[in-house]
């Protein structure tokens, strides 16, 4: 059950870079001055972090996946690896 923790952490860590990805582009849209350098960092970071929940995200949907996973066995009329 711990890949319901991975999810939920990775769906936090999604929303968290979305917020980061809006906050850099509020620095470039603030045109009285616009802060080209602190967007482009705060932008870098919420990519980063976007991909790292993207991973915990994938992580979780694979153990689940191989959670369910049954077994099929092997016959022993047939040869293995035909």
């Amino acid at each position: 059950m711990i890949f319901w923790t991975r999810e939920i952490a990775g769906w936090l860590l999604v929303g968290l870079a979305l917020y980061l990805i809006r906050m850099g582009l509020e620095f470039l849209t603030d045109f009285a001055n616009p802060k080209i350098v602190e967007a482009g960092i705060v932008m870098l970071t919420g990519l980063g972090v976007l991909r790292i929940g993207v991973l915990l995200i994938r992580i979780s949907a694979a153990a689940r996946l191989c959670l369910h996973e049954q077994v099929v066995p092997i016959r022993a009329d047939r040869p293995a690896g035909k």
